[in-house]
């Protein structure tokens, strides 16, 4: 894998228009918001039926992993053609913490390199 695939990563927040998105043309996540900032069966399904879109037309399949949350529906993978999705067994999360911090440390470094890059070209 060379990285060309990566997906913009989801952002949930309060504001409908944030304002640290004020005057940019284009985002570099997806943005979706609700009064909690909570991540909702709803958002879900739209991510879900949007990435299900950009596989068809790459004509890939994949495989998407979730845990046992009320905001990841279980009649989702009645909609999707090239998106398969799994679910962890109940109560087996606090198990996978440890594998969850590493790649949420991995993520947030990766964004820091990105946008340090970014930030180096402007100047």
């Amino acid at each position: 894998m060379t990285g060309h695939q990566k997906l913009k990563p989801l952002v949930i927040g309060r504001s409908k228009n944030p304002r640290c998105f004020k005057g940019a043309k284009s985002w570099e996540v997806d943005y979706d918001f609700n009064k909690k900032s909570w991540m909702m069966s709803e958002i879900c399904g739209k991510f879900d039926q949007k990435l299900d879109k950009r596989m068809t037309a790459e004509c890939r399949k994949i495989a998407l992993l979730f845990d046992n949350c009320p905001a990841h529906p279980k009649e989702i993978n009645q909609n999707l053609k090239n998106v398969t999705v799994f679910y962890l067994p109940p109560n087996t999360t606090s198990k996978l913490q440890p594998m969850d911090q590493g790649m949420t440390k991995k993520f947030q470094n990766t964004l820091s390199q990105e946008n340090s890059a970014k930030s180096y070209h402007c100047t």
